[in-house]
């Protein structure tokens, strides 16, 4: 039986084919025309016209639809009885054939029989079907016709292989083939499915795709099997022919292990099959996975399919041309619009695949978690854990999981992520929501690497996806800046100092997000009010957005808000946001790409705001010693941390040098006068000062007059219409000043040298056996004294420890030889004084007024406040002030080595009791430069000095012990 078929099929398809080639070598002959009158009824008298007429269907002539008189049902069923009825049954089936055959010889005749037939008025109240079937669809429903006129089909359609659409653009093959579609009964299936089979090798490439996709439609569930090896052996003879084929293929019910060997087929071939084609053949490998081969198959998979370099580097790169110009909706050309559907179809039909089949979401999730190596890590994974992740809401957790212990691996790297996003952008970006939802997760983690991962989720969300997506990314991170934990809301305002760089106009249609976190200022550190305040002065002063004057009032209307402030936690929130907004605003941008002259100087009346902004805080912080020493250490981070306009800096450097002087330095001559507590003295001058021209720093005076405003005493000699400044802000004012100057002459301190070696007027520090019968007062004010004296000679040496000079190098070095001098001599004052409450150091922490009375409280009270943050200095780091008192060490003179040995011992003796009480008083100190630790290579330096009658002095300073025991401690 099977040869007989085979022959008969054989026979059929050189027929087919002979019909095929003289219908391709002929020009096809014009359809008669018969010479109707427009819309007029087929007047014939042949049995097939009749029986139609009388069965209900009335033939119309030219472009007219067919008439249907009577309801569909009625008019199968009255054609039906009347030819098995007739006299001459079954020859009339064969008349009544052939005379169908004539009728559609004419082109138009033909196509109306195609058509849906028009229902007349009177039928429309019919309870049958709401549409019309053609005429040749109605014949198909009659049982005893339809094996004939299926026959007429097919061998009417090589007529109209290479004549595609007639003059009303109607593609007639495919308006044949839809005439088999969905009919109620076959009655002959095998012959039906030996017939098409037959069709699809001859007919043109374009029809036989439609034939191969309407199968399920055309055959039933018994023809299947047939169908599909059929179809199976087309496969392997034409190639072109993989994508319908495995469409129809995943649409029939067919043997699993039949399945299995047509998908392994696939596979095999899967390294080179066109992007275009992809998402039905992946479609079908999905449709075919089982619970027992969904890890293998899927592992298989995901090694011979890499997305990214299907899409060619050229469609890529237009991609991210079309990203930087916000144009991703047009297209620049059909291909890369093509390549990126076929990717977003692609995923689409993995989406549907995993959302439906626990089993395929399961098995892909565990491929990526077996795949060990960084280098085996694919775009590809990436993409299929963020949509397993937001498709299947029981998988979340598992996802997480494996995300995890991939970052922590360092498997899945930056530079991964970012190509994901750059690729797959329009897939992704309809996960926004989820993604984001991960973002947040893993900033929640105590994980670092986690962390960091979710803010480069945020970056690129934002970078790649629309405005919409942009800002859910903005509302996300402020929601948690304003959640209170530290690292979240250091994290999210990493991201968006970041995002204001990277993309400032559309951070600023999010701007007024950003804006609300003004209310929740009293939550977060100075370095957060720092990093909130740039974000917001580069987006209030971007020269890119005009329309930013909101935003800058805003800013103006909290920062005199704060300023004003009794309250110094306001006031210290309004002094960093004013410096940090005058920063941005007086910012040098002569380096800037931008061709305009206007943005690469400061016009002047940018220049006043600024200075108008810096002289608003000062005069606001002049109540408050603490708050004045604020500004200036931030104005001092701020000239360090940034290149300002040269007209800001000259500004600055002439006000605070003028004002220093004014504040701090008197004439040595001038030997202050009051009823000071104890004699004042100029001690700890480096030169054989003139008594007549000299300088002094007049910190004695300048203390004992704010302990006895605070007192309620009388005012000092000093003129009473001099504003006292109070010595808290010596150290930080000078900080300021040697910046500006520093900045001002690239380096050179030359200007202000004089204050590296001149004198303070201060009085005996040493305590001798006074100490005991000293009032409680007396010792705390002789700690105020020395902590102040530490300080400014803290920054002395910060400021002149780079200088090359050995000349420069020695005083350093003296100067350092006090600071350890110093610290012995305040632990004996701080040993018999617990109750001793030391001016501060750092001033920008949030308890400033909470000090404790005990040493050991200090500690204590210190490590509870936590975290007590200092700006970093940029061009090095400070030292913590807990380990420095150790660092510093003491540069006394050492003529011959040969009591260094001794020296050491004794200095290292002395230095350990001291730290160990001084530790506890880390915040009452300044942070020395990592560069003061250059000075420790500097060895012997000899200094040569000159004495009052001409005689060379010579003294060697050495750092030999400070260089053995600071070393490890760095």
């Amino acid at each position: 039986m099977i040869s007989k078929r085979r022959l008969s099929k054989s026979e059929d398809k050189e027929r087919l084919a002979e019909d095929a080639s003289k219908t391709r070598n002929q020009p096809l002959p014009k359809k008669t025309k018969k010479s109707h009158v427009l819309n007029d009824v087929e007047e014939n008298d042949s049995i097939f016209v009749n029986l139609l007429k009388t069965s209900g269907i009335i033939l119309k002539t030219g472009e007219s639809q067919n008439q249907l008189a009577v309801d569909q049902i009625a008019f199968q069923k009255k054609l039906f009885q009347t030819l098995r009825r007739h006299p001459s049954y079954p020859k009339i089936i064969e008349e009544f054939v052939s005379g169908l055959e004539s009728y559609i010889e004419d082109e138009d005749s033909f196509r109306n029989c195609l058509l849906s037939c028009e229902r007349l008025q009177d039928e429309e109240a019919s309870m049958g079907a709401s549409y019309s079937k053609s005429l040749i669809k109605l014949l198909l429903g009659i049982d005893i016709l339809q094996p004939a006129i299926i026959k007429t089909l097919f061998e009417k359609l090589p007529e109209y292989f290479f004549d595609n659409k007639n003059s009303d653009e109607i593609n007639i093959p495919r308006l044949i083939v839809s005439q088999l579609k969905w009919l109620d009964r076959v009655v002959d299936g095998k012959d039906l499915t030996t017939k098409i089979m037959q069709l699809i090798t001859v007919a043109p490439e374009y029809l036989q795709h439609d034939i191969i996709t309407s199968l399920p439609e055309i055959l039933g569930d018994f023809q299947h099997a047939d169908v599909g090896k059929e179809l199976s052996d087309l496969l392997i003879e034409n190639t072109s022919l993989t994508v319908p084929i495995l469409d129809v293929l995943s649409s029939l019910r067919l043997d699993p292990n039949f399945l299995v060997k047509v998908r392994q087929l696939v596979m095999d071939k899967l390294s080179s099959i066109r992007l275009e084609d992809l998402p039905v053949i992946i479609k079908f490998i999905l449709h075919s996975i089982t619970a027992m081969d969904a890890l293998e198959v899927i592992s298989e998979l995901r090694e011979k399919l890499d997305l990214q370099h299907c899409v060619l580097p050229s469609r890529l790169q237009a991609s991210q041309v079309k990203l930087k110009s916000k144009g991703r909706a047009s297209s620049s050309g059909n291909q890369e619009s093509s390549g990126q559907s076929c990717i977003i179809l692609l995923f689409d039909v993995i989406k549907s695949a995993i959302r439906y089949e626990k089993t395929i979401s399961e098995a892909w999730i565990k491929a990526i978690e077996n795949t060990a190596s960084v280098s085996e890590h694919k775009v590809f994974d990436l993409v299929m854990l963020f949509i397993i992740y937001s498709t299947n809401i029981q998988t979340k957790k598992y996802i997480e999981r494996v995300l995890r212990n991939k970052i922590r691996s360092g498997c899945i790297q930056e530079q991964l992520l970012q190509s994901t996003f750059s690729v797959h952008y329009l897939v992704l970006k309809d996960m926004c929501s989820s993604i984001l939802s991960l973002a947040q997760s893993l900033l929640h983690s105590l994980d670092q690497s986690m962390i960091s991962f979710g803010s480069l989720l945020y970056k690129y969300a934002f970078k790649f996806f629309d405005t919409y997506c942009q800002q859910e990314v903005v509302g996300a991170l402020v929601t948690h800046i304003c959640s209170g934990n530290e690292a979240e809301v250091d994290t999210a305002l990493d991201v968006l100092l970041e995002l204001v760089v990277l993309n400032p106009s559309a951070m600023m249609m999010n701007a007024v997000f950003i804006k609300g976190i003004l209310d929740y200022l009293d939550n977060i550190s100075p370095q957060q009010i720092r990093k909130l305040f740039c974000v917001l002065s580069t987006l209030a002063f971007s020269k890119q957005n005009e329309a930013s004057s909101h935003i800058q009032d805003d800013m103006h209307l909290v920062i005199r808000k704060q300023l004003s402030s009794t309250i110094f936690k306001y006031k210290l929130i309004g002094i960093i946001g004013a410096v940090t907004m005058a920063g941005i605003m007086a910012a040098d941008r002569s380096g800037s790409s931008s061709s305009t002259q206007e943005r690469a100087s400061l016009s002047d009346e940018q220049c006043t705001q600024v200075t108008s902004l810096l002289q608003l805080v000062r005069s606001c912080s002049e109540q408050s010693p603490q708050a004045s020493a604020l500004y200036y250490d931030e104005f001092a981070n701020l000239i360090q941390r940034e290149k300002l306009d040269p007209k800001a800096l000259e500004w600055a450097g002439h006000t605070i040098c003028n004002d220093f002087q004014d504040a701090f330095v008197v004439d040595i001559c001038v030997v202050p006068e009051g009823d000071f507590p104890f004699p004042v003295k100029a001690l700890y001058g480096l030169e054989e000062y003139n008594t007549q021209d000299g300088i002094a720093i007049n910190l004695l005076p300048l203390l004992f007059s704010q302990e006895f405003a605070k007192d309620g005493g009388p005012v000092t000699s000093q003129e009473s219409g001099q504003k006292l400044v109070s010595p808290l802000c010596l150290a930080p004012y000078f900080r300021l000043l040697r910046l500006c100057v520093e900045r001002q002459h690239n380096g050179n301190l030359e200007e202000i040298d004089g204050l590296l070696d001149c004198p303070i007027f201060l009085t005996d520090l040493e305590p001798g056996e006074r100490l005991e019968s000293m009032s409680s007062k007396e010792r705390s004010f002789m700690c105020s004294l020395i902590f102040l004296t530490l300080n400014w000679f803290r920054e002395i040496v910060n400021a002149f420890c780079q200088e090359t000079s050995p000349e420069m190098k020695g005083k350093v070095l003296t100067r350092l030889k006090h600071i350890v001098e110093l610290q012995i001599i305040l632990e004996k004052y701080l040993a018999v004084t617990p109750d001793c409450v030391p001016p501060l150091g750092n001033f920008d922490v949030e308890a400033l007024d909470t000090t404790p009375h005990t040493g050991t409280a200090v500690s204590a009270k210190i490590r509870k406040k936590g975290k007590i943050e200092r700006k970093q200095k940029a061009g090095g780091s400070k030292t913590s002030s807990s380990d420095t008192f150790s660092e510093e060490k003491n540069a006394e003179c050492d003529p011959t080595p040969l009591h260094r040995g001794q020296l050491n011992k004794e200095f290292t003796g002395k230095e350990e009791k001291t730290s160990l009480l001084l530790h506890n008083y880390h915040a009452f100190f300044r942070e020395l430069d990592i560069e003061v630790f250059s000075i420790l290579h500097c060895g012997l330096v000899t200094k040569f000095i000159l004495d009052t009658e001409m005689h060379t002095e010579v003294t060697t300073t050495t750092t030999d012990k400070l260089a053995g025991r600071s070393d490890s401690r760095l």
